[in-house]
């Protein structure tokens, strides 16, 4: 019962930290306003993740095994295209970025870490952003092929994350007043968009390079 008690507590306190984190940040959250929202005590904090960077990371690593399991990014069926996994990869960020469900916290927590980087950013990458950017990568290679500079390929890549990140970056300007509200297509036509931008984009590359 002990046991079950305490993995209880463990849990409330994942959540709101979780939901502390993604609306405020790393820094404006404090174990205070965790353990109030969470109907614990510091002290249970300290005991199950030992101090506030501890229990950041963890949350981290929840929030990014929730939003894979909601939005794979990556197409592991047999058989399938680079072009079909390269619309599937766009719409699965996408869906992170304006999924309202827990599923949307990691790819707001990341956001803030990017204005405003903490101790935890080179886990970010190193860890939760690695394995995205290297299927974009390979995806990208897919579809250009050996022919083309492996520069150009990077850039490629980049300039196609670029245009979901945007959407994430948007998401914070608007609610920070500093932009009127955007009337924006839904989260597919939005998808469907920079997959069509993109794939065009990339078989003028590949064209190019072809002469």
């Amino acid at each position: 019962m002990g046991v079950a008690k305490e993995q209880k507590t463990r849990g409330r306190l994942l959540q709101v930290a979780m939901t502390l984190f993604a609306e405020r940040g790393f820094e404006k959250t404090t174990l205070a306003a965790i353990s109030e929202q969470a109907e614990a005590n510091i002290a249970a904090v300290n005991y199950h993740f030992g101090n506030k960077q501890a229990l950041y990371v963890a949350v981290l690593r929840v929030a990014s095994e929730e939003t894979n399991a909601a939005f794979l990014v990556v197409l592991v069926h047999e058989g399938v295209s680079p072009e079909q996994r390269l619309r599937h990869h766009i719409a699965a960020l996408i869906s992170q970025i304006f999924s309202r469900s827990d599923a949307g916290y990691l790819r707001r927590m990341l956001a803030k870490e990017f204005a405003e980087p903490t101790f935890a950013i080179d886990m970010i990458f190193s860890e939760l952003i690695s394995q995205n950017e290297a299927q974009m990568s390979n995806i990208v290679f897919s579809i250009l092929g050996p022919r083309v500079p492996a520069q150009q390929v990077h850039l490629a890549m980049v300039s196609v994350v670029a245009q979901f990140q945007f959407y994430n970056f948007t998401r914070l300007i608007r609610k920070m007043g500093a932009t009127p509200e955007l009337c924006l297509p839904n989260p597919e036509t939005i998808a469907e968009h920079i997959y069509q931008f993109s794939l065009a984009g990339l078989m003028g590359m590949l064209e190019a390079n072809k002469q």
